[in-house]
């Protein structure tokens, strides 16, 4: 890696364990200070203890909702505050409900939506709001918002929100570019994460989370991407 990360700021949505937290830690082992939120504060003490003592980096822990706007604009100003701009950003907080078409109701589906889609378009307008220049933002989507693919039944809200994430790349990445910044999105398959064990527990799988945090920091690193803006990357798993 070379020295894109040193003395930046970046910032990880679902940081508190999985990939999300992986993501961090590889961040901060590069050099750069991260900001990790999450509904959950205590898998968010956890991970930011275990980065400030593996690194000696600075770790904000900021326990909040990335589908509330007002939530997403003070986690921004916090970390600008406390941290820095914001160079890199990895949405990766997600969330899903596990039900038949027939039984899924609509706040399940809109908060699936809310949480994937538009937390994804909240946290993108924050960063691009405050740009800096040779920055990141890299997009966790699935191999589920991939075509032709293999979907599981009782994910039609989780599949169409990481579709919606896809197509959402694209089009961040035409007006970020301009303003210094590339957009990018991952499809994972099978990741060994908790939500795949309340997912899909009959997957088994070799990739890590450590392993999709090196392809996270691959596409941010500008030596190595520069010229990789609005594109996905799938990632297929094996057993």
């Amino acid at each position: 890696m070379t020295t894109s990360f040193q003395g930046a700021v970046a910032l990880v949505t679902g940081g508190g364990r999985g990939i999300g937290k992986a993501c961090a830690l590889r961040f901060a082992e590069l050099g750069a200070d991260v900001a990790i939120v999450s509904r959950t504060w205590a898998e968010l003490e956890r991970t930011r203890h275990e980065i400030e003592s593996r690194t000696g980096r600075r770790v904000l822990a900021v326990a909040g909702d990335v589908s509330a706007e007002a939530s997403v604009v003070e986690l921004f100003r916090v970390a600008r505050e406390q941290l820095g701009p914001v160079k890199f950003l990895v949405n990766n907080a997600a969330t899903f409900h596990v039900a038949a078409v027939t039984e899924l109701g609509v706040d399940a589906f809109d908060e699936v939506m809310a949480v994937n889609a538009r937390g994804t378009f909240l946290c993108a307008r924050e960063l691009l709001r405050h740009p800096v220049a040779g920055g990141a933002i890299v997009n966790i989507s699935s191999l589920g918002g991939v075509r032709r693919t293999e979907k599981f039944p009782g994910l039609a809200a989780y599949v169409a929100s990481k579709f919606a994430v896809v197509g959402l790349t694209e089009a961040l990445a035409v007006e970020s570019i301009k303003l210094g910044v590339r957009t990018n999105a991952i499809a994972p398959g099978a990741v060994n994460t908790e939500m795949l064990r309340q997912v899909a527990p009959h997957l088994g799988t070799s990739t890590q989370p450590e392993d999709i945090a090196k392809t996270v920091t691959m596409l941010c690193d500008d030596d190595l991407s520069r010229r990789i803006n609005g594109s996905l990357l799938e990632i297929y798993s094996n057993e």
